[in-house]
């Protein structure tokens, strides 16, 4: 088994996609039927605190589900996206503009903190799932698209009563494996041409990011054009989310990978470990890098890299009055970590493997030059063991709640940042919870590996 220092050379290059369109061979659709998750919470918490030693390509010292994101844009990601989806006219190849609800207002200033320690929410079961991975409001086509870490996307009405399969990866997807963090991780859809956009890994255990057009709510497999890909040098630490901005930029959370202890994520010339920003090209397969990356122009930088330093970041999120941009970066043995990225920011590095949250890990030795962004909060695997990255939340069901940036933990506990910081909520999200995001009445739902939907209601 090959070591760290070899495995950078072999993947310098792999790491660094090509950006124009190539062919992609033939995928199946079919696969056999997903296996039920049997006590994968006790399973997963207990496999999360096992911290390996070696350098190895198959780490994985956190086997949570696939846990992404980071890094910037605006409203559309793997877990809470309010991108369109209409199907582009036939002629004129544009998307019309049909929203099915009108946007919801700015988000109001952060309440107090105190407000949220008494605060009790009740969680509940609502659409029954299995594996899920993420989920994603479709404005245009009112409707929401949920995917399965085995490779299935689902549609599900408005009310949350019927489900609908419209696409199955199986057969491509890696084959589920209870605490894996691999398979279909991330959703979203570009605003200008509506196409959906995924993120997984295939038998191979590689990163492959495809796209299709929307026919009549259901993704067309015909279209299918193949954005970027790249080679994992582990099993574990895949990230996923998926985010566009309103110009078409899509940010693509990526982990460290699982195979060199975390160096990668500090390697400037890999994808790993990062927050990447690619324009998807229209018309054609690949992307362009955006002339404003922070690393375009730099040499030994890729410039696809728009932030980096993160070992598993799972779920992004911007704050749509303040454009705060929060990020949770997955932790490896004491602690989990939330970041927060000013609005406009790029170029941040969040320190690992140097750091874990604020404190030092001894993995690699930091440049006296390098400049490192501490967490806005942390807490310890006592606590918890994958944080799950949330929204701000603009509804009205949960007064006491509004304006607070909304976020869970992997086992279930919620939390709120208000205005002096962060509170423990009363209440738990049962199963285990993947990501979060906000209804188009902007409530909050929370998906979950065993139970699917979940609603989050007053208590």
């Amino acid at each position: 088994m090959m070591g760290p220092e070899m495995e950078s050379d072999r993947y310098r290059q792999d790491a660094r996609p090509e950006r124009r369109a190539t062919p992609e061979p033939p995928h199946p659709t079919s696969r056999a039927p997903l296996a039920i998750l049997a006590l994968v919470t006790v399973v997963v918490v207990l496999a999360f605190s096992i911290v390996s030693s070696d350098d190895d390509s198959e780490d994985s010292s956190s086997a949570s589900p696939p846990v992404a994101t980071e890094q910037a844009g605006a409203p559309g990601q793997a877990g809470a996206t309010g991108d369109p989806g209409a199907t582009p006219s036939p002629s004129t190849g544009e998307v019309p503009d049909v929203p099915v609800v009108a946007p919801l207002p700015a988000a109001p200033s952060k309440p107090p903190t105190s407000q949220l320690a008494s605060l009790s929410l009740d969680v509940r079961p609502t659409v029954q799932l299995s594996l899920t991975t993420g989920l994603v409001w479709n404005n245009r086509l009112g409707a929401y698209y949920a995917i399965s870490q085995d490779g299935i996307v689902t549609r599900v009405d408005r009310d949350l009563t019927t489900t609908e399969t419209v696409l199955d990866l199986r057969a491509e997807v890696t084959e589920y494996e209870q605490g894996s963090e691999r398979g279909l991780l991330g959703i979203a859809f570009d605003p200008r041409d509506a196409r959906m956009f995924l993120y997984f890994t295939d038998r191979n255990n590689n990163t492959n990011v495809i796209s299709m057009a929307m026919v009549n709510g259901v993704p067309d497999p015909a279209t299918r054009r193949r954005v970027l890909s790249f080679e994992q040098p582990g099993l574990g630490h895949k990230a996923g989310d998926l985010l566009f901005d309103p110009a078409g930029n899509l940010f693509i959370a990526s982990g460290d990978g699982g195979g060199s202890r975390g160096r990668d994520a500090q390697d400037t010339a890999k994808l790993l470990g990062k927050i990447l920003r690619i324009r998807p090209n229209l018309g054609a397969e690949g992307y362009e890098v955006p002339d404003d990356n922070p690393f375009v122009g730099r040499e030994g930088y890729a410039p696809e890299i728009w932030a980096l330093g993160l070992r598993n970041p799972w779920q992004i999120s911007i704050d749509p009055t303040a454009g705060v941009l929060y990020v949770g970066d997955v932790g490896e043995s004491d602690w989990e970590e939330l970041n927060a990225v000013p609005a406009n920011a790029s170029g941040i590095n969040f320190g690992w493997p140097w750091y874990e949250g604020s404190q030092p890990f001894a993995i690699g030795e930091k440049p006296a030059d390098a400049q490192v962004t501490q967490p806005i909060h942390e807490y310890p695997h006592s606590e918890g063991v994958a944080i799950i990255t949330g929204v701000t939340y603009r509804g009205n069901a949960i007064e006491p709640l509004r304006g607070a940036f909304f976020f869970a933990d992997m086992t279930g506990n919620l939390y709120g940042l208000g205005s002096e910081g962060v509170a423990r909520i009363n209440g738990r999200a049962p199963g285990v919870a993947t990501t979060i995001l906000e209804s188009p009445d902007g409530e909050l739902l929370i998906t979950s590996l065993e139970d699917g939907i979940l609603t989050v209601n007053p208590s």
